[in-house]
């Protein structure tokens, strides 16, 4: 986690950014998300090859009578070799089989073009933008919203599912 939120080319992209992050605050997070007892859920990918994991994937807010929101974060040299595509099909696989979820959704920033092409893959749907959400040091940015139901998902990702 401290390599990866401290990689700026990781974190463009994200919702939110930070100035940095400390190995006592990646310690924490790791201690949070591996704490199964609240509504969030966080998985490490793992890629045969690499000793450690390559970046995470987690489900924000399960339990509810609102859907869950996709998260993830490629943070080492795998980006755009698919790495992303599949652990997001087994997570968004998870939410439907494992937390029966009704829908998952996800906030993009609009500029994230690889994020929208990776979950429309996935069968997600543009829903809506948010105008000027996202605050950023030179500006705001506007970030879409993007969701899946169940027969989407398995139709669009039925190739990465086991």
């Amino acid at each position: 986690m401290h390599r990866w939120f401290n990689n700026p080319e990781a974190t463009k992209t994200l919702m939110e950014q930070r100035e940095g992050f400390s190995l006592a605050e990646a310690e924490a997070w790791v201690g949070r998300a591996m704490d199964a007892s609240g509504e969030d859920r966080k998985y490490a990918i793992v890629v045969e090859g690499y000793d450690e994991p390559v970046g995470f994937t987690a489900l924000y807010g399960l339990f509810r009578q609102t859907a869950p929101e996709l998260g993830a974060l490629i943070g080492d040299d795998v980006r755009g070799k698919g790495v992303g595509r599949r652990a997001e099909a087994l997570t968004i696989a998870r939410a439907f089989e494992e937390f029966g979820a009704h829908r998952v959704y996800g906030r993009i920033p609009a500029r994230n073009e690889v994020a929208k092409k990776t979950v429309a893959g996935l069968g997600w749907k543009h829903e809506g933008t948010m105008r000027g959400h996202l605050a950023r040091p030179d500006g705001t940015d506007d970030c879409e919203v993007w969701g899946v139901l169940p027969d989407e998902f398995r139709a669009a990702a039925a190739d990465l599912l086991p």
